[in-house]
């Protein structure tokens, strides 16, 4: 049997969808050749009636006729294979297809079996001549199905073959012979091009598999790519809802704060007594917490949605460390603690308002977490880089705990979570701010010895000319006018009461129009502006209004509960002091002592001193 296998159908293992494919290439020539083997059976029987006046060839004719009208309608009736079911009824198809092959060949079979004559040489000629041509008409027309070329030269050419070998002829039996070898070469021949139909057949399903992938993947990418953008337009408007809601947070959260800390002012000047004083210390400290709680919170969430956007610059460190000095020296002092600062005259190129945060929040973790003993400010130039250290003789960190206390709300040594102690977000700012600038922070720590902070942050090109004063006793602010530009009731209040306990001559008003009117009946020595003021008025363009009546540039300050870096550039570019929501009442009482100070020595008409 392995030596027939050569005899089976190229398509017989193939797919259905490869056999419909071959089937639509015969499906075209099936009816051409049906009404050609009918027109070619009349052909015959006329040359048989006209060469050998023989007239029962035309019952034949009639009969291939017959079966060829027979065929033409299986064929119409048959469904395409080239259709959308052409797969699925593909068996089905050349099933027919066989049994009609087989017939009609029979049909031609059956001529030289019943119509040849030694006798009349002209039979076998017609004969030889008509079935050479059904032969090559074949190979074109059954190319494609093998197995269908197979049933009908066999059932064609078998009947032919045997007709001249049984008359015992010489000649016949040589015309036999080479009948046999012309079979084979034909069928040989039809493999191969069966084969090659075939291969360019599975190759074409293969580019047509091939342009349908790409073309499901380009529509899943296509899909794919519209998700991400819905999925990128979601988050653009999560962000911009994020940031809407920071913005609100840092003026609508930091307003009442704000407003508490001025009441808490005023009411510690009020006279009170022991157990008075005593219930505003904790309602102070209280507010206190309450206002570093939400500035960590908000200033953690702008590191990690990425809302910071430094702005560097070279600057010297000596000023930043003796404000810090002067900040946080009395609560250490309360813990019984020494903060010292070691003067310096390094200049990094960084952003000096989120570096005051990094090193503010280094110096109450170190404050915070020593018990006793002291805590030092320092710098150094290490390695082409400007170092800041923050030295501690706190408890120590252990060396695996040295990466967990950067991450977001974790705290060593507070396993009760107790608030007091901050919420464990100081280090990841930390840590946030200085890549956000390009530094690096980094700690060395010994348990029970203490530990050192150290940000490395990029040298300054050059070392600004700033010189930084010792600072001047307290001033009385009695008899200072200040114009107060505050449209939140609230507040307005509290910094009434408050100014008026310092002596200060406050006038109050909500709205630029309303400051214009003011400056007719006297002229302010300090003006203090809010940020967001009603029917979308900012106090930047409150200030500059005020200036531009006055003609003179007369010191101001900006008050915010906004600390995008937006709001310290809009300060700077327009000359004014910035304090952020809540202000503590001493700060802003040193910041009125400094400007009525400066104001004095540019308002016009002064004289220099």
């Amino acid at each position: 049997m392995k030596s027939l296998a050569w005899l089976r159908s190229p398509a017989a293992a193939s797919s259905p969808r490869l056999l419909a494919a071959q089937l639509a290439l015969l499906d075209g020539n099936v009816g051409t050749s049906l009404r050609a083997s009918a027109l070619a059976a009349w052909l015959t029987a006329a040359a048989f009636l006209y060469a050998l006046d023989d007239r029962r060839v035309m019952a034949w004719a009639a009969w291939v006729t017959l079966l060829c009208a027979l065929g033409c309608v299986l064929h119409h009736r048959l469904p395409r294979p080239d259709g959308p079911d052409g797969a699925s009824t593909a068996h089905r198809y050349r099933s027919v297809m066989g049994w009609l092959c087989l017939g009609l060949g029979g049909s031609w079979g059956v001529l030289p079996l019943c119509f040849v004559d030694p006798a009349r040489p002209a039979s076998l000629h017609i004969v030889v001549g008509v079935m050479a041509g059904l032969s090559s008409a074949g190979l074109v027309v059954f190319a494609p199905v093998w197995r269908l070329a197979q049933l009908f030269w066999l059932s064609c050419m078998l009947p032919l073959i045997w007709a001249m070998l049984r008359w015992q002829d010489p000649v016949m039996t040589a015309l036999g012979i080479g009948g046999v070898l012309y079979l084979v070469v034909m069928a040989l021949y039809a493999r191969h091009t069966g084969v090659a139909v075939t291969r360019a057949l599975a190759l074409r399903l293969d580019n047509e598999d091939l342009v349908r992938r790409l073309q499901e993947q380009s529509q899943q990418a296509q899909a794919a790519r519209e998700q991400a953008e819905r999925a990128q337009q979601k988050a653009e408007e999560a962000d911009r809802a994020k940031t809407l809601f920071l913005a609100s947070a840092s003026h609508d959260l930091r307003q009442p704060l704000h407003a508490a800390g001025l009441f808490l002012g005023s009411l510690e000047r009020s006279g009170l007594n022991a157990r008075q004083a005593l219930l505003l210390e904790h309602a102070q400290a209280s507010n206190a917490a309450a206002s570093d709680m939400l500035n960590t919170l908000l200033d953690f969430s702008k590191v990690e949605t990425g809302m910071v956007q430094p702005q560097p610059r070279s600057f010297a460190l000596q000023a930043l460390f003796h404000k810090l000095e002067r900040e946080l020296a009395p609560w250490a002092a309360d813990k019984g603690l020494n903060l010292r600062m070691r003067d310096t005259t390094l200049v990094p190129f960084a952003d000096p308002g989120l570096v005051e945060l990094i090193v503010r929040n280094l110096l109450l973790n170190a404050i915070r977490y020593t018990e006793h003993g002291g805590v030092l400010l320092a710098a150094r130039r290490r390695a082409g880089q400007a170092v800041i250290e923050v030295w501690g003789t706190g408890m120590g960190i252990p060396p695996e705990s040295h990466e967990l206390i950067f991450r977001a709300f974790q705290q060593l040594g507070n396993p009760q979570r107790d608030r007091r102690n901050g919420l464990g977000l100081g280090l990841a700012i930390v840590r946030g701010l200085a890549q956000a600038m390009g530094g690096k922070v980094s700690l060395r720590s010994r348990p029970g010895r203490g530990t050192v902070f150290r940000v490395a942050l990029p040298m300054g090109l050059k070392r600004p000319q700033e010189v930084d004063a010792v600072p001047e006793a307290a001033a009385d602010l009695r008899g200072l006018r200040v114009l107060l530009i505050e449209d939140d009731e609230g507040v307005r209040q509290a910094m009434h009461d408050l100014m008026g306990i310092w002596g200060v001559h406050c006038e109050v008003v909500g709205s630029i129009e309303a400051a214009l009117q003011c400056l007719s009946q006297a002229t302010p020595d300090v003006v203090l502006a809010d940020y967001r003021l009603r029917q979308g008025q900012t106090g930047v363009e409150a200030v500059a209004a005020v200036r531009a009546q006055l003609g003179w540039s007369v010191p101001a300050v900006l008050v915010t509960g906004d600390t995008a870096a937006e709001r310290r550039h809009d300060a700077q570019s327009h000359g004014l002091a910035l304090l952020h929501k809540p202000v503590p009442a001493g700060l802003l009482q040193s910041l009125l002592r400094d400007l009525s100070q400066a104001g004095a020595r540019i308002k016009p008409g002064s004289v220099p001193g």
